[in-house]
């Protein structure tokens, strides 16, 4: 099984990037980058989108591993959820198993 600095390393190539330019594009440096790509760093929580923009991919591809699926509006769920199924006849703020 892939890890997240594999399926990081794969999205970047991919997008045409360097090292050096995905960082740029992140305000971090080119060994941040090669540290996350070689597992011995992870990135920080508030890169995470601009990471996943940069990049292409959605962060259940480069976290989980796990391929998105697109909406007919172009944006990107994770495999398996059903959007409709969120959707509940209960009243707004009322309790799941109650009346």
């Amino acid at each position: 099984m892939k890890r997240f600095g594999d399926r990081l390393r794969e999205a970047r190539i991919a997008a045409g990037m360097t090292q050096e330019q995905l960082g740029f594009e992140l305000g971090v440096t080119k060994s941040s980058v090669s540290a996350w790509e070689n597992g011995r760093e992870t990135p920080g929580f508030r890169l995470l989108d601009t990471l996943r923009q940069a990049v292409g991919r959605s962060l259940d591809e480069l976290i989980c591993g796990a391929p998105a699926i697109a909406n007919m509006d172009g944006s990107k769920d994770a495999p398996g959820v059903d959007p409709a199924a969120i959707v509940t006849d209960r009243p707004h703020g009322a309790i799941p198993g109650s009346p």
